[in-house]
Formats: C-alpha cells, sequence, structure tokens
C-alpha cells in the first residue's frame, strides 16, 4: 500500500518574540519564541532554515541588523553543537517581528512532565513571563515549522452606503473583510487557491463566500 501524501495543515500569525537561537551542525536553526494563539501569548519551538531566518532578521529591521552581526561572530568562530545564543538575555529585550504574515505548519504537541514548583519562585515556568496561565503537572511545546513570510497587506477600510446593514454587522463584517485580504495576500505570495483559502481560515466554501462580500462592504 502507498504511504498517504502528507498534506500540511497551515496557521497564519502576525506577531513573533523571539527569545533564544539554537544553531546545531545541520542547514536548519530552532528559535525559542512567544506568538498570541487564540488571543493568548504561547510559547513555541518554530523551525526555520538559514534563508528563512535572514529574511526574518530583515523585516525586523535595525534590531534584526544587530543580531545578525553578533550571530555572524560567533558562527565566524569554533562553536559548540548545539549553540544556543539567549537573545533576551544578550540584548535585554525580544527580537520582534510584528506587521508580517508569518505562515507555519501546524504544530506537534509533545507533552513533557514537571516537578510541582513554588509560585513565588524566581525561576517561573516560561509561560508566566507573558502573563500566561500556570500548569503544575505538565507542560505542552508547541512545535512548528516556517513556510512563509511577508508583509501584511495594509487594510484601512471605508465605509460605503450600506449603513444600516454595516452597523448591525461591523465588527463581524470588517473582520471576515481582513480574512479576505489575507487570502488574497497569501495568493499573491504563491499559495495555490485552496491552499491561501486555508492560510486565512476561509477553506470553507459558505466562509469564503461571506468573506468575499464582507471585502465589499468595505473599500
Amino acid at each position: 500500500m502507498d504511504a498517504q501524501e502528507y498534506s500540511p495543515d497551515y496557521l497564519q500569525i502576525n506577531e513573533l518574540y523571539i527569545d533564544t537561537v539554537v544553531i546545531d551542525d545541520t542547514e536548519f536553526i530552532t528559535l525559542w519564541c512567544f506568538t498570541v494563539l487564540n488571543d493568548e501569548y504561547k510559547f513555541v519551538y518554530l523551525g526555520c532554515d538559514f534563508s528563512q531566518f535572514n529574511q526574518i532578521l530583515i523585516a525586523a529591521g535595525e534590531k534584526g541588523t544587530e543580531i545578525a552581526l553578533h550571530i555572524a561572530d560567533i558562527l565566524n568562530q569554533p562553536y559548540d553543537v548545539p549553540t544556543l545564543i539567549p537573545i533576551k538575555e544578550q540584548f535585554d529585550e525580544y527580537l520582534e517581528l510584528t506587521g508580517h504574515d508569518i505562515i507555519v505548519y501546524e504544530p506537534m504537541a509533545v507533552e513533557d512532565d514537571f516537578e510541582e514548583y513554588d509560585e513565588e519562585d524566581e525561576d517561573l515556568p516560561i509561560e508566566q513571563l507573558f502573563g500566561g496561565k500556570s500548569n503544575k503537572t505538565q507542560q505542552k511545546y508547541l512545535i512548528y515549522q516556517l513556510d512563509k513570510l511577508y508583509p501584511s497587506k495594509v487594510f484601512e477600510p471605508e465605509k460605503i452606503v450600506h449603513e444600516e446593514l454595516v452597523d448591525c454587522f461591523e465588527d463581524d463584517s470588517l473582520e471576515l473583510a481582513q480574512l479576505y485580504y489575507d487570502y488574497l495576500n497569501a495568493v499573491e505570495n504563491g499559495y495555490a487557491d485552496t491552499e491561501a483559502r486555508q492560510v486565512a481560515g476561509l477553506d470553507k466554501e459558505l466562509f469564503f463566500r461571506m468573506a468575499c462580500k464582507a471585502a465589499d462592504l468595505w473599500k
């Protein structure tokens, strides 16, 4: 029997706060970072290759350039495998990437057991640095793989004549319109139509049609 072809599920995130860069002896690196999932900050592992990481550094502007030079100095000398480069510790702030559509593969959850801790201990679980809920027995690590990265389409809507309808469903219609723009943005950046709908969360035909109509209500 032929092996079933793997079809990745895509997820779009729009905020990334990189805490640590991990380099080993392969062409891939791992980023320890935070992102927003379901309106909560989550700690995740994000895998990418060096060219994708360069895209992240370029997108991060001046801070990305500073960190790129720092990493280059490390790689130009003998280094341990793996090597951890603590961005937050070295630069007193996370490497932030906002204003971009960051497309990743759907995560795989890996459970690991932890001993109970004293909540007043200084070494709090990493999630709590961003106000996340603690879990005294188990912690789920989310593992993603970066697929594509591109600037978000700027969407500043202007209301048209359908005032009563828009007033009733203003928030929902605006959110749907933005999802449609996410779909258009994904198409422009090389995704097939089906994949672009999945990236934007519009893989169901009904939602896609609703988002298309919502986009017509806003310009």
